[in-house]
């Protein structure tokens, strides 16, 4: 420090040491794509279009928030357990063993989700193989959503059989990619993301899914009336599932009070009081139980009905006002 004194004026020259500022470009994220160039599935280029999508890269956020997200699954985490076992993921041949059919659907939060004897798979989108691509839009708020399904595929295909179920299913695109790429691409990933739950997204420490109980789940938790995901088009077959239950407890019911009433018609010097009594009660109990059960079933056909109605009505209004406008 080197400092002047005058009449006038004082001053003082410091040194200081100021630290350097690194460029953006320079700082080393923290968020990697799980693979490297070498295993890529994909090289066609980021820009101007999303690879295998074909749709302007400008729409990747959207684009990736549609094929990704998990909100649903993940309002209802904490109860996820009652729809599934952490860690169950069977691979595709062992879902033919199963006798499921691999339904092809593209919402992200169907993926994994069975009902029956069907099961919901989500394809694998080509750009989430793509390292410029995923290095450019999915190290992001969205690395956790792309890692999780990444990991999901590892443990989808394992084998080269579940690769061939992959192809001819439209579960894999891309006319390039071989068993020997493939394996090498999941063993890449799998390395990485393995036992790695803070990198992945929660839903994905649950493998597979029970849509029913997810549908209980989300009714209760989400107030939803049709639950986590209607999969039906008719109230028949939403209803008969509830009805199968309600005419197997009455079948029990039904043959129970008709032994009784044989039992009560013997003599009344042979009959016991207290088996009167309990045939009494029992027949009470049974009456208060199909009221209740009737009043269950109206109960959960009526908000049905309304939601579906009151839709219809909504969806119908904006339809006419639409076309008002657009031919004024």
């Amino acid at each position: 420090m080197y400092c002047a004194d005058s009449a006038q004026l004082k001053f003082c020259i410091v040194n200081v040491h100021l630290p350097t500022i690194m460029p953006p470009t320079a700082i080393k994220r923290i968020q990697q794509p799980p693979f490297t160039i070498t295993t890529q599935l994909n090289a066609e280029s980021s820009k101007p279009l999303i690879p295998g999508q074909y749709i302007l890269s400008i729409e990747a956020s959207e684009f990736l928030r549609n094929s990704l997200s998990q909100i649903k699954a993940n309002a209802i985490y904490n109860h996820l357990w009652f729809a599934g076992t952490p860690g169950t993921y069977r691979t595709l041949h062992e879902q033919a063993v199963f006798c499921r059919t691999i339904i092809i659907s593209e919402a992200p939060h169907l993926h994994l989700v069975w009902f029956k004897d069907a099961i919901y798979i989500k394809p694998l989108p080509p750009c989430l193989t793509n390292f410029a691509f995923f290095d450019e839009f999915c190290c992001d708020k969205r690395y956790k959503e792309a890692c999780g399904f990444l990991y999901s595929y590892t443990q989808l295909i394992r084998h080269e059989s579940d690769f061939v179920i992959a192809r001819e299913t439209g579960l894999l695109r891309g006319e390039r990619i071989t068993w020997p790429l493939w394996q090498a691409f999941r063993l890449q990933v799998q390395a990485n993301l393995d036992g790695k739950w803070n990198i992945l997204d929660r839903r994905y420490r649950y493998g597979e899914l029970r849509l029913s109980r997810l549908n209980f789940v989300f009714a209760l938790k989400c107030r939803e009336v049709k639950g986590y995901h209607n999969a039906y088009t008719r109230y028949a077959p939403y209803f008969s599932r509830y009805f199968t239950g309600a005419i197997l407890i009455f079948a029990f019911a039904s043959v129970t009070l008709s032994a009784m009433q044989v039992a009560i018609q013997e003599p009344s010097s042979s009959l016991s009081t207290a088996f009167a009594k309990s045939t009494f009660r029992f027949s009470i109990i049974i009456l208060c139980a199909v009221a209740v059960i009737v009043c269950l079933m109206v109960a959960l056909f009526i908000p049905i009905v309304v939601f579906d109605l009151s839709s219809g009505l909504v969806m119908n209004k904006r339809l006419a006002r639409d076309m008002r406008n657009a031919n004024p």
